[in-house]
């Protein structure tokens, strides 16, 4: 039975190829959650990712079980022929009568390209590629391909793939066949490549394939400080596995940290796997990222000339036959590139311009303020612009989520309501990568550190995060000025006036939000006075005392 502690074992045995198309989806679903199998926390603490895994894990085992009855029962029983002793040495000729099967035959499994090339990075080009033969024949939204081409885009500009690429014709033609169909599409369409261009492509995409050792270290990374047993035990009978059928070969630059991993497990003395910092740097850095001149070599084509190496471990492509990964490894542009790079900005308008600007995508912003000053009120008009304008927004009301307050606020402020907004308490619950903008109201109730907003800031580089910090009696805000300086946006809302004192892409200004939106501002009641009642046994109380 396949469960999800000998997933990646048996999906590799029983091969992901031979799977109907619905399965192979939910194939990739488990691939991204997971991380190709690195890290199963979304799975085990996000309910609805958990359903959806569990309903696909119950029909892949409904499926490996009716495929297995039906080879069995597809098999006709016939009896072996007999042959006489005397000429049982005769060679016999076969039959060519065809006998109709009613399933189709089981395909071979075919013999692995002798020209494939083995490397420890997929180029950008080729993976673009592979996206973008993936969606042959699939119905697609218009959303969907604008997000491919904005992809596409943003590795352009930011010189991941460049014109003197080998790939730059394939990825110019990938470029303009998906802006043709997305400026053609009304609506949901099946979206097909030529058969000439497919041939083509398919031959480029399967030329390079990542060596083993790759997956299994990001395997190994997301075991670190993990207490499961199963799991480690699945990772221990997977590297066995690999071993036995000689996956990994002698040329893979990493067998040697396989071998090392592996004594590694066996010899710990705890339950849980152990890593070191430094170790966990350098493992990181081989999944994650080219560190060496051969890295670059295998990226750009040289020319059959050799890089010249520059200062501060740099290389320049500044000669001819030299070339450089990422615009040189220190990731140095030139005045010219600075100033004609594309940045992916928010196009705010009217009075939000005059506030904000036109920030970054990613931006961040950090407002503070007394209670009752408006905070959540300016927040829920801002989210609906965003939902309505920009994208998905969540917002993460610690405070009150569970208090008919925020219901009430919902209803009176936000007319009519954003399809695109949604409402959640905590941070463990929902799942960020499906939201554009996020908003932490506010990261001292929800007990974040700055730390683990960094942490969260990091898996998550391109949504923008919009976080409310407390007052302090003092006047000032709870957290300390580092929150501040992480904030590229800063402001004070305060009888509802948000007034901002830091803005990376506008001059400071402030806005009398309440005047705008046509809502009266009114002083918080004071807290009534109580004062102690003299007890009087011989007083007799009326319906209208009250104590």
């Amino acid at each position: 039975m396949i469960t999800a502690n000998n997933y990646f074992n048996e999906v590799e045995r029983i091969g992901v190829e031979t799977l109907p198309e619905t399965l192979r989806k939910g194939h990739d679903l488990v691939v991204r959650s997971t991380n190709s199998g690195t890290n199963w926390s979304n799975y085990q603490n996000n309910e609805s990712i958990r359903k959806v895994i569990d309903l696909y894990l119950q029909k892949l085992n409904e499926y490996v079980s009716t495929s297995t009855s039906a080879r069995s029962a597809s098999a006709p029983n016939v009896p072996e022929p007999k042959v006489k002793a005397s000429s049982a040495h005769k060679p016999v000729k076969p039959k060519t009568t065809k006998i109709e099967s009613p399933t189709p035959p089981k395909k071979r499994k075919e013999e692995p390209q002798q020209n494939v090339k083995l490397v420890e990075h997929l180029r950008e080009e080729v993976k673009f590629i592979r996206r973008y033969i993936s969606l042959h024949n699939k119905v697609k939204s218009p959303n969907a391909i604008l997000t491919f081409i904005k992809a596409l885009q943003r590795s352009i500009v930011q010189k991941l793939i460049r014109k003197t690429s080998p790939l730059a014709d394939e990825v110019e033609m990938i470029q303009n066949k998906l802006v043709q169909a997305y400026n053609k599409m009304k609506g949901e369409e099946s979206f097909a490549i030529n058969e000439k261009d497919l041939n083509r492509l398919v031959a480029i995409a399967g030329g390079e394939k990542v060596y083993p050792s790759i997956a299994v270290i990001k395997r190994f990374i997301g075991l670190q400080g993990k207490d499961d047993e199963k799991k480690i035990n699945s990772f221990l009978k997977y590297l066995e596995n690999l071993a036995d059928k000689k996956k990994i070969t002698k040329d893979d630059p990493y067998a040697d940290k396989l071998k090392a991993i592996y004594k590694a497990i066996r010899q710990r003395s705890s339950s849980k796997i152990a890593i070191s910092k430094a170790e966990l740097n350098g493992l990181a850095g081989i999944v994650m990222a080219c560190g060496c001149k051969d890295d670059i070599g295998k990226i750009y084509d040289t020319g059959g000339k050799k890089l010249r190496q520059c200062g501060k471990r740099t290389y320049s492509d500044a000669r001819r036959g030299a070339c450089s990964h990422n615009r040189g490894l220190n990731g140095v542009l030139t005045a010219e590139e600075m100033a004609n790079r594309k940045l992916d900005l928010l196009n705010f308008f009217s009075f939000w311009y005059s506030l904000f600007g036109n920030p970054a995508r990613n931006f961040t912003l950090m407002l503070h303020g007394e209670p009752h000053n408006g905070k959540t009120i300016f927040l829920l008009k801002f989210a609906q612009l965003l939902a309505d304008n920009f994208g998905d927004v969540l917002y993460v009301s610690s405070e009150e989520f569970a208090s008919p307050t925020m219901t009430k606020k919902v209803n009176e402020f936000l007319n009519p309501l954003p399809s695109r907004l949604h409402f959640a308490e905590n941070l463990q619950d929902p799942d960020l990568t499906q939201y554009q903008f996020v908003i932490l109201d506010s990261v001292n109730d929800l007990g974040l550190k700055i730390n683990e907003y960094k942490d969260i800031r990091k898996e998550h580089p391109d949504t923008a995060f919009i976080f409310i910090l407390q007052h302090t009696k003092a006047g000032d805000f709870r957290g300390g000025k580092d929150w501040e300086h992480i904030a590229e946006i800063a402001g004070e809302v305060h009888k509802g006036v948000v007034t901002i004192s830091k803005n990376r892409y506008a001059p400071k200004a402030s806005l009398d939000f309440f005047r705008q939106f046509g809502i009266q501002w009114q002083e918080p009641m004071d807290k009534q006075k109580l004062k102690p009642y003299p007890i009087n046994g011989d007083m007799v109380t009326t319906d209208n005392q009250h104590y």
